[in-house]
């Protein structure tokens, strides 16, 4: 990036004189403010529906196939599945409340236990025959050798492999660098082992590894974001070699998602967001040894999986397995390479249900699932039918939703919350408060699926920005909140690659500011005018968003903005630091920006760098006084819109954090109420103080719980999040 010119930068260091001025001024002790409230736990929040990303199976020690079906989200929900009688077995808690459980996919040991890798950084064994409570190990722990030195590398791991050894093969996530862990149940007399199987990484400057397969002595890895391929590892040596995938075949990915290998065939997804046909049908078949494209009568051999997704077959020395859509009918499909030809294996699987790589328990029972709805689908082979799991008792699901950690939440007019979960779901979570806080009350009405990263309100319309399609979706604002029956949806860009809002703030009655960062890791993020009325959008990414003057240009180039005030027909913008801010260590030249946006020309006018050291500028709100008040888990200033500097700031030396990852802010009555560093604190406007934490996290055997998602109820009232619970801070009356 061009280097800033100094006159066009504006830094913390150039308000030095007015901050040493202003700590002079202060000739006794400040006093902490205490507003002398309370707080409150409301009610149980209700879990959304299941979130299942991907299955299990196995065979129990009497001989019954399985499947193991874990319903993610705080502490996770372990329901096992027999195949044969298509019936329930049993329903417990995965492991204890306030771990993250994400099962993203699972492999199966010669001793028939399942390793499940979790999105939230941790590898489960589960054992199906095991008492209840006692069925599921947390291998991701320190007491496991090796397991420290290889923890900062497990951020979010997206798959697991098993070789012939029972060695099981990690796909892991990090601001380190995408990494493959191996863990070795056998070593240390049963205590197993951790190690780093490629130190350094499997490609430079990719912060993922997605996708493992494993076939013979050689463990398949594909990588994303920037650059995706595939690394062949023999597992013996750790020799590495990337192979030489055609270009078409992974032109247009983010990441390599879905790998299979069989029979000397290397099957790869191909599946891109969008609906268009993906490449070769959605799965391509490579030579694994060489990356070349296989082919039979010369015509590459293709795969019309649309999903990416093809599972292997206990019995079958070739042949392949995937689900789709066939006349509008859903079925499970057998794909024979020899022939490079697919039959019809069963009919009237549930349309949402999607293979995972051990959905074959036996060569007769089969099990799919639906991400989000709950749906089941289970295949035996023998006479090609499918079926569903019953309902219980009372009309539900057999398979139930964990809690779920809080994402985001907003209150409106009328005294209503809204809030939405961490991982996509169908429906939003409404709470309805009460002055005596155990008659609150709670409902899910249905909206679009996905993840809300971001709330927006005006007197007319409600707006929720959603991932991972990279939508706003408006609904009418009623009297006493919004009619989420009737709602209209645009993209913020037609290819979702902006596919996070996370900031959304209403400019009038109409129009919305929205800031949004990127599906993937690298890239810029970008900044929105939503037209609710007209359901219509401009967007400006920052990589090419117009400046007022020469000088300016590129200085917004790889961040992300993540809070946002609009203050006469101005926009104040607070980004990330360069790389998402995930760096720790930062330079004037990559730290995050403040700058300011002019609704009238649509140019950025005037930008600054409030602090070199910071990662983002997490939170801005707008003050009574017309002050511009901004954090960024360290520091808290205020800056004047008039003259654009920083007029006062103060830093949070106990306990204070450089933080990444967006945060609230508000002003009241002179107060500022703000989520810093996991913390809910109250300072002056001042800034004459740290303040005073009237909120902290909550530390448990498993953790801290951080508090996120701070909102002003209609009531007076601030609420926010720890986990999956909803809490206010009651002020004193009057």
């Amino acid at each position: 990036m061009k280097q800033p010119a100094r006159t066009t930068i504006l830094t913390l260091w150039c308000a030095l004189a007015t901050a040493l001025a202003l700590s002079l001024s202060i000739t006794a002790p400040a006093v902490a403010l205490d507003p002398g409230g309370r707080e409150e736990a409301l009610p149980t929040t209700p879990p959304p529906t299941p979130s299942v990303p991907s299955v299990g199976t196995t065979v129990l020690s009497d001989g019954t196939p399985v499947g193991i079906v874990v319903a993610g989200g705080n502490g996770g929900l372990l329901h096992v599945v027999d195949l044969s009688t298509r019936t329930l077995r049993s329903r417990e808690r995965l492991v204890p409340e306030n771990t993250d459980v994400q099962p993203w996919e699972f492999a199966t040991l010669s001793n028939r236990h399942v390793m499940l890798a979790s999105g939230g950084g941790q590898l489960f064994e589960i054992d199906p025959d095991a008492p209840k409570g006692h069925k599921a190990t947390n291998l991701s722990d320190p007491s496991r050798p090796g397991y420290e030195q290889v923890a900062a590398y497990s951020t979010f791991l997206w798959d697991v492999a098993v070789d012939e050894h029972d060695r099981v093969y990690v796909a892991a996530q990090s601001i380190h660098g995408g990494h493959i862990l191996r863990y070795d149940p056998s070593a240390n007399q049963g205590r197993g082992q951790w190690t780093d199987l490629l130190p350094g990484g499997v490609q430079a400057g990719e912060s993922d590894v997605r996708s493992l397969a494993y076939d013979n002595g050689f463990l398949y890895a594909g990588t994303g974001t920037k650059n995706p391929s595939i690394v062949r590892i023999n597992t013996s040596t750790n020799a590495t070699t990337r192979l030489a995938v055609p270009g078409h075949v992974i032109a247009g990915l983010s990441h390599v998602e879905r790998l299979q290998v069989k029979a000397g065939n290397l099957y790869v997804g191909t599946s891109v967001p969008g609906g268009v046909r993906p490449t070769c049908g959605g799965t391509c078949v490579l030579d694994p040894a060489t990356g070349a494209q296989k082919m039979k009568d010369g015509k590459p051999l293709e795969v019309g999986t649309w999903s990416s997704q093809v599972v292997t077959r206990p019995g079958e020395a070739e042949k392949v397995y995937y689900t789709v859509q066939s006349d509008n009918t859903p079925t499970l499909q057998e794909y024979d390479p020899r022939t490079d030809t697919s039959r019809t294996l069963a009919q009237g699987l549930v349309s949402t249900a999607r293979p995972s790589q051990s959905s074959w328990a036996t060569h007769e029972h089969f099990i799919s699932a639906g991400k989000d709805d709950a749906s089941i689908a289970i295949v035996h082979a023998s006479d090609g039918s499918a079926a569903d799991l019953p309902k219980d008792a009372n009309g539900g699901n057999a398979i139930q939703g964990s809690p779920r950690d809080i994402q985001s939440l907003t209150a409106v007019p009328g005294g209503d919350l809204y809030a939405s979960w961490y991982m996509t779901a169908p429906m939003l979570l409404r709470a309805t408060p009460n002055a005596q806080v155990d008659k609150t009350q709670y409902s899910l009405p249905q909206a679009p699926l996905g993840q809300v990263e971001g709330f927006g309100h005006s007197s007319k319309w409600f707006v929720t920005g959603i991932y991972p399609s990279g939508e706003l979706v408006r609904y009418e604002m009623g009297a006493s909140g919004p009619t989420l029956e009737n709602h209209q949806s645009v993209r913020i860009t037609s290819d979702a690659r902006q596919a996070r809002p996370y900031a959304i703030v209403p400019i009038n009655d109409d129009e919305f500011a929205v800031g949004t960062s990127p599906k993937n890791k690298a890239g810029s993020g970008a900044l929105s005018i939503y037209d609710a009325a007209h359901n219509k959008i401009d967007t400006y990414p920052l990589d090419t968003i117009n400046y007022a003057a020469p000088s300016l240009r590129g200085l917004l180039s790889d961040r992300r903005p993540l809070s946002i005030v609009h203050h006469q027909d101005k926009l104040y913008v607070g980004t990330s630091a360069s790389g998402n801010g995930m760096n720790p260590d930062q330079t004037e030249a990559s730290a995050p920006r403040l700058f300011e946006f002019d609704l009238k020309t649509r140019k950025v006018t005037r930008v600054m760098t409030p602090f070199k050291d910071q990662r983002s500028i997490t939170a801005l709100t707008l003050g009574s006084d017309g002050t511009v008040y901004g954090t960024t888990g360290m520091h808290v200033f205020a800056m004047s819109p008039a003259d654009f500097t920083i007029g006062r700031s103060r830093a949070l030396t106990r306990q204070g954090y450089a933080d990444a990852n967006r945060s609230q802010l508000i002003e009241r009555d002179g107060v500022l109420y703000g989520i810093m560093a996991g913390r809910l604190r109250a300072l002056s406007t001042s800034l004459q103080d740290e303040g005073t934490v009237i909120a902290d996290f909550a530390t448990t055997p498993q953790g801290k719980v951080y508090v996120n998602s701070l909102a002003l109820g209609a009531d007076g009232s601030l609420y926010y999040a720890r986990g999956s619970r909803i809490y206010r801070y009651r002020f004193p009356a009057g």
